[in-house]
């Protein structure tokens, strides 16, 4: 079977997109999307004993079928080395209040259900297969999201570390007169801080995991030369 990473993804792959579900629960398991799941060897749907969650066409006669439901419960059905991509941005624990959920536990907790979804993920990942996780932290406990990179250690290599800037400017002097700019350019966004400690919130990590660390990549598909 193989796996892309977006719901962009064509043909005969498929996508594991993990996100945590709506209740404290839900942080014993990230809930996954997944697409279009065949056998790597006979190109045959794999038994996903759910309902799809939503059917979209693709480019052609692609179709693609997302699935909701609890990504460990997902990855007990799926063989090993499995799956080519997955991404992958679980709740940071930060104690937010959300419509849904409540982003709290014991940072013990925490840790321990970020090794056990982790480890399943592994599990199941392609020998060239990547995991892309997104996470972020608190300016007043930066060490949240290093400890969950680190939580994948005894199972991945980590390949990249991709730094999601959310909010940049660009004085329109120091950018000078080739960027053509008509004033400062302000994009993104993020979370004022009012404090004389900490810096404006404006980052998030993005770590790519692999089992050996030599996956290739399409680096001009992403934008780097």
């Amino acid at each position: 079977m193989g796996a892309v990473a977006t719901p962009r993804a064509l043909s005969r792959h498929s996508a594991c997109a993990c996100n945590a579900g709506p209740k404290l629960d839900a942080h014993r398991a990230a809930r996954i999307n997944v697409l279009s799941l065949l056998d790597r060897k006979e190109g045959t749907p794999v038994a996903v004993l759910l309902k799809p969650y939503r059917i979209v066409s693709g480019r052609g006669a692609t179709r693609n079928e997302f699935y909701l439901a609890d990504c460990l419960d997902v990855f007990k059905q799926l063989p090993e080395a499995s799956v080519d991509v997955i991404v992958t941005s679980p709740p940071y624990n930060l104690g937010i209040r959300y419509s849904t959920y409540e982003d709290r536990l014991d940072p013990k907790r925490y840790l321990e259900w970020t090794r056990e979804w982790i480890a399943a993920a592994a599990r199941v990942l392609a020998p060239a297969g990547s995991l892309f996780l997104n996470v972020g932290a608190r300016p007043s406990d930066p060490w949240t999201a290093l400890d969950v990179a680190q939580a994948a250690r005894p199972h991945l290599r980590l390949q990249n570390i991709i730094h999601w800037v959310k909010s940049i400017t660009i004085e329109q002097e120091a950018a000078g007169a080739a960027a053509d700019l008509a004033r400062d350019l302000s994009v993104g966004h993020y979370k004022p801080i009012n404090s004389d400690r900490y810096v404006n919130d404006c980052h998030e990590f993005v770590f790519h995991f692999t089992l050996g660390g030599r996956t290739p990549l399409n680096r001009l598909a992403l934008g780097v030369p």
